[in-house]
């Protein structure tokens, strides 16, 4: 028979923020699957439920890589599945960590694929986590969006010049994944009238956490790459 997995999302960072299936799966699971952390060590993941894991547990790093190469993204996925599977269809349950929530910009999504690609009938559950953007807004108290205002999601794209319509059409927007791109961003924000209205947060909840409102002082910074912006609306300075 073959065991139940799990994807879990562990929220952004604080263990606190851990939801209560989250941790009633990781204390019984027998076998976590969480992504390697760079240069080998330990992944940010893994710090979050360090502490709430029977020291019985099997944890597994997989070497999930970096790159824009899809042939060697995709060859990582499925020999992550394949492990996995290993662990199955020996009839124990496993589950694959992941920062923020597990189906919303996440390496499970991918992984997912590749182990029904092996066996369509495996049990699934996929365990909700708090997201960056919903703890970075709580941490400093300003709402996503209120009322029948729209709210758009979107990772930082390669070319900033993409986002300038986005700004023009919606009041409020949460930018992913700005690190690597912050300077041509924040310079689209300034010419958009939008930089006094946004917000730059990293490491939410963590020892490490970083909040800025004068988005200037970052240009020409090497940023964490666990960064986002909140941009409110023109004129609504934060």
């Amino acid at each position: 028979m073959l065991g139940r997995f799990y994807g879990i999302g562990v929220g952004p960072g604080d263990p606190g923020l851990l939801t209560c299936r989250a941790v009633q799966l990781l204390q019984k699971v027998p076998v976590i699957f969480t992504p390697q952390g760079k240069g080998g060590g330990e992944g940010v993941a893994t710090t979050i439920i360090r502490d709430v894991l029977p020291a019985e547990t099997q944890v597994v790093s997989l070497h999930l890589p970096m790159t824009g190469d899809e042939s060697r993204l995709q060859e990582a996925w499925d020999e992550a599945a394949r492990q996995i599977y290993e662990v199955l269809a020996s009839g124990r349950e496993a589950a694959f960590i992941t920062i923020g929530d597990c189906l919303l910009f996440s390496t499970y999504g991918y992984l997912l694929k590749s182990l029904q690609k092996i066996n369509p009938e495996i049990e699934v559950e996929s365990v909700p986590g708090i997201t960056s953007f919903c703890a970075a807004a709580s941490r400093v108290n300003i709402p996503l969006a209120e009322g029948e205002e729209p709210l758009l999601i979107v990772p930082a794209l390669r070319d900033p010049e993409e986002l300038r319509p986005l700004l023009r059409q919606f009041p409020n927007l949460v930018l992913m994944k700005v690190a690597s791109r912050f300077d041509g961003v924040y310079d689209l924000l300034k010419e958009e009238g939008r930089d006094k209205s946004s917000l730059f947060i990293s490491r939410c909840g963590t020892a490490e956490e970083k909040i800025e409102k004068d988005l200037s002082r970052l240009v020409g910074q090497k940023l964490d790459y666990l960064s986002l912006l909140l941009v409110k609306q023109k004129g609504e300075e934060i």
